[in-house]
């Protein structure tokens, strides 16, 4: 089973992602801060992370530029959220970028591309 790590701090966006997300058959675990994110990517190694850019603690950004220092983390796709395309990101640090308010199926799609790489999702 593939594994989704959902690192949003809004309550409501958090809830619905995860229910969507484990209907279609992902295992996915949630937290709402960017440190609380780097604690449970130093405990596991999820298939995807979807990365809020706003945070509390740690932005996205923060946490994304230490994934990508971190053997092992390095090269696990992201999907970074937010309402504006952030300038200091380097589009090579994350696979895919949803703009906020995204459509569950702008999700579901981004997510099993990058789950399933090869298109047997």
């Amino acid at each position: 089973m593939k594994t989704i790590l959902v690192v949003e701090d809004e309550f409501d966006v958090q809830q619905v992602v995860a229910d969507v997300l484990k209907d279609e058959g992902y295992e996915v675990s949630v937290c709402g801060t960017g440190a609380e994110a780097l604690r449970r990517l130093s405990e596991s190694r999820p298939d995807v992370v979807l990365l809020d850019v706003m945070l509390p603690v740690l932005s996205g950004l923060q946490v994304l530029e230490v994934m990508r220092k971190t053997p092992g983390l390095d090269r696990v796709p992201v999907i970074l959220t937010s309402e504006a395309i952030p300038r200091t990101a380097h589009s090579q640090s994350w696979q895919l970028f949803l703009k906020k308010p995204f459509r569950l199926e702008q999700l579901l799609d981004a997510v099993n591309r990058l789950s399933f790489p090869d298109g047997r999702g």
